[in-house]
């Protein structure tokens, strides 16, 4: 495995007080999207009330990614009154959280413009943070994360339901095939 494969995506994560931090590294994208959601969910359970992802060193994100950080920031403003910040974006980063909608769902801050109250911990914590690792799981637990990602975009902006109608779909439809029974799926093909 090439050096450049090993670096890949990533997430490195610190709890400090009720503030749960995130360092997003290259991409965020389906592959680690269920470990983010993971952790922000258990953070939220644990009474965590701000989710700060710093983007400093991601370069894009895909629509599975951001329809994760949709469905924390409702989890997170609905349990514990909070939000969630996405800080050191750069104008692609910022500009697709805004094609989205999720720039009205979250709060953001571009490159050079992190609050204080965040940037201090996060040059602080560089050293101390934790990497999850993206656990793969069956098929079907992968499409239903991408199919709830999805939704929690449309929820974000009725915009959106155009963009991802075909994927929505296409997941329901692979969903229900995955937990159709065997004996369903011989008597299908026939």
């Amino acid at each position: 495995m090439a050096d450049s494969d090993k670096a890949g995506e990533q997430l490195l994560v610190a709890v400090v007080d009720q503030t749960a931090y995130v360092r997003l590294r290259d991409r965020g994208s389906f592959k680690i999207s269920k470990a983010l959601k993971q952790f922000g969910v258990t953070c939220i359970e644990n009474g965590a009330d701000r989710i700060v992802i710093d983007m400093t060193d991601c370069v894009g994100m895909d629509s599975t990614f951001m329809g994760v950080i949709a469905g924390l920031a409702f989890r997170l403003k609905k349990t514990n009154e909070g939000r969630i910040h996405m800080v050191n974006l750069s104008s692609r980063t910022r500009g697709l959280l805004s094609t989205l909608g999720l720039d009205q769902l979250v709060d953001t801050a571009m490159q050079g413009a992190t609050p204080p109250e965040f940037s201090s911990i996060l040059e602080h914590q560089g050293g101390t943070l934790e990497t999850l690792k993206p656990e793969s799981g069956p098929r079907n637990e992968t499409a239903e994360l991408m199919l709830e990602a999805h939704e929690n975009l449309v929820e974000a902006s009725a915009e959106n339901l155009p963009r991802f109608r075909d994927v929505l779909t296409f997941l329901r439809e692979d969903i229900k095939k995955a937990n159709q029974p065997a004996s369903e799926l011989t008597q299908d093909s026939e």
